[in-house]
């Protein structure tokens, strides 16, 4: 079957219809594009983190939310090779187990834990949030089509055979009238006689007969559309649509509509102010979150670093409680024999051995809790409570060997720095900014809405050509589009909510000024009372270790009282629990100072830098 030209030229432009219609179907679908699509989410993402990154001081630019957690972390780390006597016969046998100092504590923390993890999702999520909102500023292009095969049936309605031969009969009386000579009259009551006949007969009844008919039709529009920052939306679109009969005589329709429309409000939604609240709102919010985020790191290694040094303190305890309980059980014995030998009273024997029995209960004790205060911390570490490890006793060696790094500050001074250096302060501030300016934009709801709108259009040239739009007969119009707003309880509403909502945001502002205040004010005093905690039990365990020792000798000569032994055994138990913690609430307190003041910057492995005293920012 051979087509004509026309044909050939029709389908053609059908194929191109149908392919126009088609290719975005098959471009959208699934496989490769779901990576992609991740891929360039996390671009755009990390792009605007790494954009606001040094607007917010300690923030880590290479901030990913990817996370690895490698189970064989633990193999590379030292083993312990003996175990720990000093510890006594409660502990476990430790031997192969790794050793995690502060650092890879830490770096563990900030890589597996998983409310970590979970704070920079939400921070992903956020600036995810900004780039829809930067995305209604772009061009926005849309299209949709649609292509369908139709079958439908109608009745056409036709006379008979008999009907048909009569009527041709009819139509030749003048020609047998010429050549027959007959009347037309006597030819044409013949032909009313057989019609009667016919009539009598049903020969004249009209035929009807279904016909059946099939189409392809299609439908394809593109357009773009764009939000201009002063309030302007632009819209420019392009529909064309087709049909072409495949049965009966192939015939075909197709037209094409080229359309374009403006609308820029004029009071109520004018000016940039309005129209960019959402993305100023957005971005803000981004840098909010960056902000949180950044402190939630100090807080978080802060944490750590607290929860690290007391699991050590719980191992100095049972260090000094096991070392108390064999003091304990010596003098029980020595007490024995002068007891055996009627130079001791049994009262004083029973006082002692009373004394041990406490001491191996508080041993068993502090074992209990040290081993409970571990698998806590493993949790905060990412690992299994199943995981064996071990703290490094080298830290807080580090600790006690250096010495105090006390802080050369006035409270005064730290105030001055917080008020300047504290992010969520800063929030605080800009929150109450963001306040006022939404008052701004509820004042210009308040405006009624004048639009002045444009549109034009252009269609294709008779119902073939859907290809060629005729310019000439452009049809477009300009107008205002007017809306008094009447209802206006809503609006008022929401008016008094934003003037609520300022002076909320202010006495928020107010309030986060003096918590900053207050805060760095407690962790100076905490700070100093460390220092004097530490001198005093400094100095009280040398104290008990001398009462110890006059003790011991006065009990080898048989001078010495249950009582005063047990008091001076359990106070030198005391003073050097006392003394531990004295160290360690010292450092934790510094880092709490320093992170109230808001110059205590975390790296990307959670370790902070060290602030010195030159290094402190001054308010000079």
């Amino acid at each position: 079957m051979f087509l004509r030209p026309s044909h050939a030229r029709t389908n053609d432009r059908a194929a191109r219809v149908l392919a126009a219609l088609l290719i975005p179907v098959l471009l959208g679908t699934p496989g490769c594009a779901t990576k992609r699509m991740v891929e360039r989410a996390d671009r755009e993402v990390y792009g605007i983190i790494r954009e606001k990154t040094g607007e917010v001081p300690g923030m880590d630019p290479e901030f990913t939310i990817e996370q690895t957690l490698d189970e064989s972390v633990l193999e590379t780390l030292p083993k312990v090779e003996e175990n720990d006597s000093g510890l006594g016969e409660g502990m476990r046998d430790e031997r192969g187990w790794p050793v995690v100092s502060l650092e890879q504590a830490l770096h563990l923390a900030v890589s597996r834990n998983r409310t970590y993890q979970g704070r920079k999702e939400s921070l992903y999520l956020q600036a995810l949030r900004l780039t829809l909102a930067r995305h209604e500023f772009d061009p926005i292009f849309s299209g949709r089509g649609s292509a369908s095969y139709n079958r439908t049936t109608r009745d056409v309605v036709t006379d008979s055979d008999f009907a048909a031969a009569l009527k041709a009969y009819r139509q030749s009386v003048p020609e047998l009238e010429a050549l027959t000579n007959t009347p037309g009259a006597l030819l044409r009551s013949y032909a009313d006689l057989v019609e009667a006949s016919g009539d009598l007969a049903g020969l004249n009844d009209p035929v009807t007969h279904i016909v059946d008919e099939r189409s392809v039709d299609g439908q394809a529009s593109v357009g773009i559309s764009l939000l201009a920052a002063g309030g302007a939306r632009i819209a420019v679109g392009l529909t064309s649509s087709f049909l072409r009969y495949l049965t009966g005589l192939p015939r075909e329709q197709a037209s094409s509509s080229l359309t374009a429309e403006i609308t820029q409000p004029l009071l109520r939604g004018a000016g940039s102010a309005v129209t960019l609240e959402e993305l100023t709102q957005a971005e803000r919010d981004v840098l909010y979150a960056l902000r949180d985020f950044t402190q939630y790191r100090k807080d978080f290694t802060v944490d750590v670093c607290s929860d690290y040094y007391n699991i050590l303190q719980r191992r100095e305890i049972i260090r000094n409680t096991w070392s108390g309980l064999q003091g304990f059980r010596q003098s029980v014995e020595r007490q024995k024999a002068f007891v055996e030998e009627g130079l001791s009273r049994p009262a004083d024997l029973g006082r002692l051995r009373q004394a041990q029995l406490e001491n191996e209960n508080g041993y068993t004790n502090a074992v209990r809790q040290y081993y409970q205060d571990l698998d806590r911390f493993k949790i905060t570490l990412g690992l299994s409570t199943d995981t064996n490890l071990r703290l490094d006793d080298a830290e807080l060696t580090a600790l006690r060997e250096g010495g105090l790094l006390h802080p050369k500050i006035t409270s005064e001074d730290a105030v001055r720095v917080a008020l300047e250096a504290r992010l969520d302060l800063q929030n605080a501030r800009d929150a109450a900014e963001d306040a006022e300016r939404r008052l701004r934009v509820a004042e210009n709801s308040l405006l009624p809405r004048l639009d002045l709108v444009g549109s034009a259009s252009v269609k294709s040239v008779g119902n073939k050509d859907w290809d060629d739009l005729d310019f000439r007969r452009m049809v477009w119009n300009a107008g205002i589009d007017v809306d008094p707003v009447f209802d206006r309880k809503a609006i008022r509403n929401a008016y008094r909510s934003s003037v609520i909502g300022r002076e909320s945001a202010l006495r928020e502002r107010s309030l986060a000024e003096d918590n900053v205040k207050l805060g760095v004010q407690a962790s100076w005093r905490n700070l100093e009372q460390a220092r004097q905690s530490h001198e005093i039990a400094l100095e009280s365990v040398h104290l008990s270790e001398r009462r110890v020792e006059e003790q011991d000798l006065l009990a080898e000569l048989g001078m010495a009282t249950a009582q005063d032994q047990v008091d001076a055994r359990n106070d030198l138990i005391k003073s050097q629990n006392s003394l531990t913690a004295a160290v360690i609430g010292h450092t934790v307190a510094r880092l709490q100072f320093w992170k109230d003041m808001g110059i205590l910057y975390i790296k990307k492995d959670g370790r902070w830098e060290e602030v010195t005293d030159h290094a402190a920012p001054t308010t000079e």
